[in-house]
């Protein structure tokens, strides 16, 4: 199955159970984090933070793939992404902030983020749905730590967007001012997000023969066991006395970076076996958009809905069966919640196409 882009249907397909994969991770690695359960784990926080990476790179991937063609123009860009976010993101503010305040029980939680003081919990829910609160310094949302990645690639898709579709001098001074509104913390990701733009511009990648795929892939694991071994001794040291200021959200960044490099090795190793699997890969694509329908919901609601367990006494202990009863609780509360936030953004797209023409012209279909 021949394809000109790198983001081919078939490896469409793989990455969004990629995706729900990911979330999923990130959410029972915050469960064993916040107490939930209390057994044997052979994770610690390395796992959801480096699904996090995941998603950095899938979305530039994504992101950069929707703009190619000249199919795409700055409203069009705007309002896909807009009604993309902000369906999921205030209401994950606004649930988080009710959970920690009107809904919590009486348990004590760790790792609590909830202020007493009134004009703080405005500042912790103002500063979010700005999307500054992944700034050093700045008050972060009640009960909802996770949401520093989305501040983070709302920056990347607002920088990569004026480096798009603006032109000449103007792009360079916009793409310099918005580099400097977000901040060095944040920028200090950004080549992660940009090794998935990178893939779609790299002639090798779309060639890569099937015979060199197990390679690669051989290769990824490879790095991601060696990952292991340097990230806490080595890269996170090396770059905390370099790094002059707070890096917040990014004092991992030289790891990250490490786990940027490993990801897009196996995308490109994962491509043609994808393509040359195509057959049984489609008849699984509807199952891959349901579960990838909710991810983002997931990503975002599941901290809240652990602390709201806690709160209430309830918890696993040392029992991996009521653990994983608790997970899926999480995990069909969230597919029922996306209902009410990632299914309505086509309504909000269309809401906005109406009123904004330019933005109403047909453009790449792919999920992102």
């Amino acid at each position: 199955m021949s394809d000109e882009r790198f983001l081919t249907r078939p490896l469409s397909v793989v990455l969004d159970f990629v995706r729900f994969g990911a979330a999923l991770l990130v959410a029972v690695g915050h469960a064993v984090q916040l107490g939930l359960y209390h057994g044997w784990f052979p994770f610690g926080v390395r796992m959801q933070h480096y699904c996090v990476i995941v998603f950095f790179v899938l979305s530039g991937l994504v992101i950069s793939t929707s703009v190619l063609g000249g199919r795409s123009n700055l409203p069009r860009y705007a309002v896909a992404r807009i009604s993309r976010i902000l369906p999921v993101a205030i209401p994950s503010l606004i649930f988080s902030t009710l959970a920690a305040y009107l809904l919590a029980g009486p348990s004590p939680v760790r790792m609590d983020n909830s202020p007493e003081d009134a004009l703080a919990v405005t500042r912790q829910l103002l500063a979010p749905l700005t999307f500054i609160s992944a700034w050093p310094g700045v008050a972060g949302p009640v009960w909802n730590p996770p949401y520093w990645s989305l501040c983070y690639e709302v920056w990347y898709y607002a920088i990569f967007a004026l480096a798009a579709f603006l032109r000449g001098w103007l792009r360079v001074i916009a793409v310099i001012v918005g580099c400097a509104a977000a901040g060095g913390a944040i920028l200090l990701l950004m080549p992660v997000w940009l090794f998935g733009v990178a893939l779609t511009h790299t002639p090798a990648a779309r060639r890569l023969p099937l015979a060199a795929a197990p390679f690669l892939l051989a290769a990824a694991v490879w790095m991601a066991l060696a990952l292991f071994e340097i990230d806490r001794e080595t890269l996170n040291p090396l770059l905390k006395a370099w790094w002059p200021g707070d890096a917040e959200w990014s004092q991992w960044a030289l790891s990250d970076l490490f786990m940027g490099v490993v990801m897009t090795t196996a995308l490109a190793g994962v491509r043609p076996l994808a393509n040359r699997l195509a057959k049984p890969v489609m008849r699984l694509e509807t199952a891959a958009k349901t579960l990838a329908g909710f991810s983002f919901t997931l990503y975002l609601f599941h901290w809240p809905l652990i602390q709201l367990l806690r709160s209430w006494g309830i918890e696993a202990g040392r029992s991996f069966p009521v653990f994983a009863a608790l997970v899926g609780l999480i995990v069909l509360s969230c597919a029922a919640i996306s209902l009410l936030t990632e299914r309505q953004s086509p309504k909000l797209r269309r809401w906005m196409e109406e009123r904004f023409p330019r933005a109403s012209a047909p453009v790449v279909t792919i999920p992102a």
